[in-house]
């Protein structure tokens, strides 16, 4: 496992350092729709559909949003050189069935960037739901269980989720920037920093492709041509631990992980939110990282908990570091990359 380039970590500046409450109190990363907006959306449904195409089929120009498209243009700015998260509130989901939804969420979707695959069985457009999975293990996903998430940064530059439905209880959305987390680390234990700028092994939790390595090295932080970006999900290394053929974790390698749980931990970092229906949340992947609560769900079908998700690569999503290439294999300024690549030829629109 070879090191990264050696520096010196500086402070990170800029709108994606924030702390909790600055951005619990800020409406700069909300867009709440006007009923203009919402028509526009409708009526490029409608067009889409009396067109002719489904989900595979659908393009930005069967979907046209002339004034959306300026929204969402600014949300593509706010998550690569903003903040780094954007809420768009405001969908009538009590409107529409889950399969038109599913049609008007892929379309927003086309106006942003390119939907990679989030498993192994190529699904572009997932579901966020309780399908009984356990919490932990070398193929543990944690949208496809109701037990409380560490935080993490999903495997794509960018996530959506679009919540259609919210849990009977629980089920609170907690987001840390994590270039402040970054500076907590450099200001209290930089010895540590620089341990997080060096590879860790990580487990494909059983996407990897077939005849290839289940493992792969990489650093946590990164900073290249001046772009920091990062990526952290610890339960993906402690499955990588239970593969006897890899040296275990370094002890200041675990310590350096243990801190940024931690200050990943404390309230004054975090945003929290509850999501609404309607409601779609955008994450800057190499930006932020977040978690959900446990939630419990209504016993009717109908009425659980279900988000929809994108994961997307943006047009405008920075050159990332030669450190981050052992698992996002393209790293090119807007460049389509990251995701698990489907095992098969089929491209599928729904979590079963």
């Amino acid at each position: 496992m070879s090191a990264v380039e050696d520096f010196t970590p500086a402070p990170l500046v800029g709108p994606d350092v924030w702390m909790g409450e600055t951005a619990q109190n800020s409406e700069d990363w909300v867009h709440q729709f006007s009923d203009a907006e919402l028509a526009e959306i409708d009526a490029a449904y409608r067009h889409a559909r009396d067109a002719g195409a489904s989900l595979a089929t659908l393009t930005r120009d069967v979907f046209p949003l002339p004034t959306v498209g300026t929204v969402l243009a600014r949300l593509q700015h706010e998550l690569e050189e903003g903040w780094g998260l954007f809420l768009l509130r405001g969908i009538p989901v009590e409107r529409y069935s889950k399969d038109e939804l599913r049609f008007i969420y892929w379309g927003l979707g086309l106006h942003l960037g390119t939907a990679v695959s989030q498993s192994k069985r190529g699904d572009v457009l997932g579901d966020v739901r309780d399908l009984g999975t356990g919490l932990d293990g070398p193929e543990f996903r944690g949208y496809t269980s109701a037990g409380e998430l560490t935080y993490h940064a999903d495997a794509a530059d960018v996530t959506g989720l679009f919540c259609i439905q919210p849990a009977k209880r629980g089920g609170l959305s907690r987001i840390v920037s994590t270039s402040s987390v970054h500076n907590e680390i450099l200001r209290t234990r930089p010895d540590l920093l620089k341990v997080l700028y060096q590879p860790y092994y990580w487990s494909f939790q059983g996407n990897e492709l077939p005849d290839t390595p289940p493992h792969y090295a990489q650093p946590v932080f990164t900073m290249h041509k001046g772009k920091f970006a990062a990526r952290y999900t610890r339960t993906h290394m402690r499955s990588a631990q239970m593969m006897d053929h890899l040296p275990k974790m370094a002890p200041a390698q675990a310590e350096a992980l243990d801190l940024l749980d931690e200050i990943c931990a404390r309230p004054e970092f975090q945003l929290t939110m509850m999501f609404q229906p309607g409601d779609i949340q955008f994450l800057n992947n190499h930006l932020m990282l977040h978690m959900r609560t446990e939630f419990e769900d209504y016993p009717e079908l109908e009425k659980r908990r279900h988000l929809m998700r994108l994961w997307l690569s943006l047009p405008n999503g920075r050159e990332l570091s030669p450190g981050f290439a052992p698992f996002y294999r393209d790293i090119r300024a807007g460049a389509v990359r990251g995701g698990h690549p489907g095992h098969g030829d089929d491209i599928v629109f729904e979590t079963a």
